[in-house]
């Protein structure tokens, strides 16, 4: 007796199995996670990157001028971030000092908040004086992360505008402050280091 073989079963077509789909799905999000990465690269570019290395030089030179002058003046400045604010209103307090005394104090100082970052985050707080080498100006918000300082005189100019440029400004102190450490700070004039030459 011979035994009779089962029928021939039709193959499924390929979209309808499993293994085309998978081989298909791995280079697939390869490419979706390619193009995503390009997105978040795009959105979210590197503030710290410059492509004009001849200005920038030119600004360094410039901020050592500036620190030089800062500490041929022998400025200081304690700045406190807590100083009469409360719950709506942020003020900062800032205190300036110079041991030369025919210096002659600022009408107004402009003070930057850099994030390390983010440009987005930056901000500038005009200042103005209260007398005796104080300043009071309001912050938009208490920063709650690590940011740089940099503290410039505001001088008027002949058209009764302010001049308030971080490059050109007469002198400048310069610093940071952790805002998880504490809300004040002193900002001292910082010596150029001396260039040494080698024989």
């Amino acid at each position: 007796m011979v035994d009779k073989l089962p029928p021939e079963s039709t193959p499924l077509p390929w979209y309808r199995q499993f293994w085309p789909w998978f081989l298909i799905a791995l280079p697939a999000t390869v490419v979706i996670a390619g193009f995503f990465t390009l997105y978040l690269a795009i959105k979210y570019s590197d503030d710290l990157v410059s492509d004009n290395y001849y200005r920038d030089g030119l600004a360094i030179n410039q901020q050592l001028t500036q620190d030089l002058r800062a500490t041929e003046l022998a400025l200081s400045a304690r700045l406190d971030f807590n100083g009469g604010s409360d719950d709506t209103v942020k003020v900062l307090a800032l205190t300036l000092n110079s041991a030369i005394e025919t210096f002659v104090m600022p009408a107004a100082l402009k003070l930057y908040l850099i994030h390390p970052t983010d440009a987005s985050a930056d901000h500038a707080i005009h200042l103005i004086a209260a007398g005796d080498g104080r300043y009071r100006g309001q912050l938009p918000a208490l920063p709650t992360q690590r940011v740089y300082l940099r503290l410039i005189p505001v001088v008027p100019s002949e058209e009764g505008a302010q001049h308030t440029s971080l490059q050109d400004a007469a002198w400048r102190l310069a610093g940071d402050i952790d805002f998880t450490q504490g809300h004040v700070v002193e900002l001292n004039a910082n010596p150029v280091p001396p260039t040494t030459s080698s024989d």
